[in-house]
């Protein structure tokens, strides 16, 4: 009896479902990458003796620099999505999701609410530093207090999704001239505010005993 013979050819192999699990493994990244924040506000805080840990979650921080400019900053990066979201609607700009995803990660914030969509449309946090220098930091004049918007806006926005205040922190540097942090606090404590209890961030003094 004859043998059969086998037809020859390459072996094959499906490679579908390695491509859906390529493309499920890049969303997934995509979804739950945590981007690194551009480099903080660079602030050389005064020395005290005691010092309570600083909270990493639900934070809100204003921050003075040597020059007197004053930066906001939020760690929840949903409530920062939805105060992009509301000052946008008050300067007739609708933030793209590219615009949210940067604003979650420039960390502390320091122009005024008129010029976010040219801030955030800048493509390098080198260009957005430059841009920083235009300004005096978040207005807090009395006639244009743009720094009571930033805090009743973002309390009101952490209150309506956690259902309680943010924790609020005030980081100063030690060379700022002491009247613009007390325009700070006076503004902390105005009657539509009225945030009375708030951290002072500080580096720990070494013992002298």
């Amino acid at each position: 009896m004859p043998k059969l013979k086998m037809p020859k050819r390459s072996p094959e192999l499906d490679m579908t479902p390695m491509v859906d699990l390529a493309f499920l493994l890049v969303t997934f990244f995509m979804l739950t990458a945590q981007f690194r924040p551009e480099e903080a506000v660079a602030v050389d805080t005064p020395s005290s003796m005691s010092q309570s840990p600083i909270p990493t979650e639900n934070l809100m921080t204003i921050v003075v620099d040597s020059t007197g400019k004053v930066y906001w900053d939020m760690t929840d990066k949903k409530v920062r999505f939805a105060v992009l979201d509301h000052f946008g609607k008050r300067i007739g700009w609708t933030p793209t999701d590219e615009d949210k995803v940067k604003f979650a990660n420039v960390g502390a914030v320091g122009v005024p609410i008129q010029e976010l969509q040219k801030y955030l449309a800048l493509p390098t946090g080198a260009a957005r530093k430059e841009f920083d220098k235009q300004f005096q930091g978040i207005p807090t004049d009395s006639t244009n207090n743009q720094l009571a918007e930033w805090l009743t806006t973002t309390r009101l926005l952490f209150y309506e999704s956690a259902g309680i205040n943010p924790l609020v922190a005030l980081k100063a540097d030690g060379n700022t001239n002491y009247s613009k942090v007390a325009q700070v606090i006076r503004i902390f404590q105005s009657p539509g505010i009225k945030i009375n209890r708030f951290k002072m961030i500080t580096d720990l003094e070494e013992s002298r005993m």
